[in-house]
């Protein structure tokens, strides 16, 4: 007999693996190379994070002050020596001016595409999505609208 459990395991092509940071089984979406660890994702996220601030020429003596921080404190984030909640991440993009969408596709390319290319087209497509005016996008929405009520369901 095939539990709720097992079904949605199955429909969402999750994996039992396991990870030194958890002690028990954890199902997972494997990536382009398998699964990285939960620990190489948040190093990934601290690696972009440390790009993000590059990019703005700041220190992260400069930034601390930025997040009511002390620069050691901050910095933990960069040396991925802290993990780091949703909200220290939305405040950190709105202070680098990066969207966190930018540290997530960083982090897991693979939530993006079934191959690095097909991810790297996505990205580039929300990339130009996000800066496009109001009016561009309300275009583009009703435009992306249609063109899926034409084409029929996938199931």
């Amino acid at each position: 007999m095939t539990t709720k459990f097992d079904k949605y395991v199955e429909d969402k092509r999750l994996v039992e693996t396991t990870d030194p940071e958890i002690d028990k089984a954890i199902y997972r979406c494997p990536g382009f190379e398998g699964s990285p660890e939960l620990g190489e994702l948040d190093r990934r996220i601290s690696e972009a994070l440390r790009e993000a601030r590059d990019r703005t020429g700041l220190t992260r003596a400069e930034v601390a002050p930025f997040l009511g921080l002390h620069e050691q404190v901050y910095g933990r984030y960069e040396r991925n020596e802290t993990k780091m909640h949703v909200t220290r991440l939305i405040h950190l993009s709105e202070v680098l001016d990066f969207s966190p969408i930018d540290l997530i596709m960083a982090a897991a390319p693979y939530r993006f595409g079934k191959t690095p290319a097909e991810a790297d087209k996505r990205r580039k497509l929300i990339k130009v999505v996000e800066s496009l005016p109001t009016d561009a996008v309300e275009s583009l929405l009703a435009l992306v609208e249609a063109m899926t009520k034409l084409r029929p369901h996938e199931e």
